[in-house]
């Protein structure tokens, strides 16, 4: 053996001796308590969940709850010795999506922001998102799925208030309106794009049904600029009027609209088109076969 000497330290160190770091001293020291002492191993885990906001669960390859945490109980209104042992899917508004769910993660291993939708006792739902994985033992073999839920009921109902908030300004910026009997107008004020054209369209050949308006004027003053996607979504629009035996007056039509769609070869074959709102009016009041004459004491009124 091999001793190394010193002024200070006559006594001999051996040279080959392995030494370990505090750490590894820590982590072996932890390891071997666990084993002499899995309660306190247990009590360790059950802390660790319920110190979670979000529920959490763990569920069997055969879709029963095995374990729950506090935040679990709150959010079904049952205890958790009733939990236990139960059909996991027992606790969702749609079951079978919520059995597709876990046995997702036991193929794929895991599931992220998987939407369900948890049913209190008392009848109040939770939207949530479930995040889960499966979790394994020493030997790699799989036990279960663990799952965390987040609720995200808050955010959800701020995400259709302002999916009604669009709908509210959507409107505004398309009203259609009846300004003569038989007559509705449409003024267009902003860009259109496929969803404000499909919600145009629908919010037009409602009106003329309810009004059983024969003539419908379609103002696009209020469009900054006309291209092929906006023309073509025009000629869409006066093309269901049409099947509706409907006529259209497309009006607002610009000198600079009106080169844009020359040059871009826009067919308009047919259409009845003016530069004014008034104009369309009186096209309108020629189609039903009405003309406005003045009466005594009355700025005017429309005879047939």
């Amino acid at each position: 053996m091999q001793t190394n000497k010193s002024k200070n330290n006559p006594t001999p160190i051996p040279m080959n001796a392995k030494t370990k770091s505090p750490g590894r001293n820590l982590t072996d020291r932890r390891q071997t308590e666990e084993a002499q002492n899995p309660a306190s191993s247990a009590a360790y885990a059950r802390s660790l969940l319920e110190a979670s906001l979000d529920p959490l669960v763990t569920i069997s390859a055969e879709g029963k709850i095995t374990d729950v945490n506090e935040a679990s109980v709150q959010v079904t209104g049952m205890p958790r010795e009733r939990l236990i042992g139960t059909d996991f899917s027992n606790y969702f508004t749609e079951p079978e999506k919520a059995r597709e769910g876990y046995r997702q993660v036991f193929s794929e291993g895991y599931v992220r922001d998987y939407p369900l939708a948890i049913r209190h006792t008392s009848g109040r739902l939770t939207d949530v998102l479930y995040n889960a994985s499966v979790y394994k033992d020493a030997q790699g073999k799989v036990l279960g799925v663990f799952a965390a839920a987040r609720d995200i009921t808050e955010r959800k109902r701020a995400e259709e208030r302002i999916q009604q908030q669009s709908k509210d300004i959507m409107e505004l910026s398309t009203p259609v309106m009846q300004v003569w009997q038989g007559v509705v107008a449409a003024p267009l004020i902003g860009s259109l794009d496929s969803q404000r054209t499909q919600q145009f369209m629908e919010r037009l050949l409602n009106r003329i049904v309810e009004t059983n308006s024969p003539v419908a004027l379609v103002d696009i003053m209020g469009v900054p600029t006309v291209d092929t996607q906006t023309a073509q979504h025009l000629i869409e629009t006066i093309s269901a009027v049409r099947l509706l035996g409907a006529q259209v007056v497309l009006t607002g039509v610009r000198p600079a609209i009106a080169q844009t769609l020359v040059h871009l070869g826009v067919d308009l074959t047919g259409i009845i088109t003016r530069s004014s709102m008034s104009a369309g009016l009186q096209v309108a009041l020629d189609i039903l076969k009405l003309k406005v004459v003045p009466q005594d004491g009355a700025a005017g009124g429309a005879k047939t």
